[in-house]
């Protein structure tokens, strides 16, 4: 399987037309919010503003997102797994969900032809065992920070995949870390340390769980409003 790796939104178009699914990795923290989001039945629609949100707000939909890592005071949530696993059971099933950089990754490659796939440690064997199902040609991961010490995270959450797919690593991507001690690295990391200091160290602490949800999100419409929902992945 042919694998090559975008950098940002910016990178997304290099690979859409590739023949395989494409991997959107935010590890911290879109990827997280969509998993546990998606895990517990919601639909998750990807915008590109808060009006965009908003608007979906006076739709009846939760609202959720985040600038430079602060939750954006118009919404209802920040982008916060921890704050998605704490709803009640009477939450709105769709989240309207917008980031600086995960969300512009995911519609950034909208116009690909084939699936697109949202990664997390959370549920990396879910998703190898759903890529090694449909048995890809290709495999496109788009990685949502910039070159450096902003993509740490991701670039380890890529290496894992590749490494439970049992594909060779690019050299550009770091050798992968025992799962064990995932949480150390993503807490070290760039971001990890920047969204500590904001106060939120324990979603940097969940989003490091590896194997904790068996689904993989899935974009299930590419018109104007894409939407992302929960792909079950069984052991048969």
């Amino acid at each position: 399987m042919k694998v090559r790796i975008a950098y940002g939104a910016a990178e997304g178009a290099s690979i859409v037309a590739l023949d395989g699914p494409i991997v959107v990795i935010d590890a911290l923290r879109m990827s997280a919010t969509v998993v546990v989001a998606c895990a517990r039945g919601m639909e998750v629609v990807p915008v590109a503003t808060v009006e965009e949100a908003i608007d979906w707000k006076r739709h009846g939909a939760l609202t959720a997102g985040e600038r430079d890592g602060m939750k954006i005071p118009a919404l209802d949530l920040g982008n916060s797994p921890v704050a998605v696993a704490r709803l009640n059971g009477s939450s709105p099933r769709v989240l309207a969900l917008t980031t600086s950089n995960g969300v512009p990754a995911v519609l950034s490659v909208m116009a690909h032809s084939g699936e697109v796939l949202i990664s997390s440690p959370l549920n990396l064997s879910a998703l190898a065992a759903h890529i090694q199902h449909i048995s890809p040609r290709e495999l496109g991961i788009i990685v949502a920070g910039h070159r450096g010490v902003e993509a740490a995270e991701d670039e380890m959450t890529a290496a894992l995949l590749l490494n439970r797919l049992e594909e060779e690593i690019p050299s550009d991507l770091p050798a992968p870390v025992p799962p064990t001690r995932l949480e150390d690295y993503f807490t070290a990391s760039h971001s990890g340390r920047k969204l500590a200091a904001l106060g939120y160290a324990a979603d940097v602490s969940l989003c490091a769980q590896v194997d904790l949800y068996p689904i993989v999100p899935r974009v299930t419409k590419r018109e104007q409003r894409p939407r992302i929902r929960a792909v079950e992945v069984t052991d048969d």
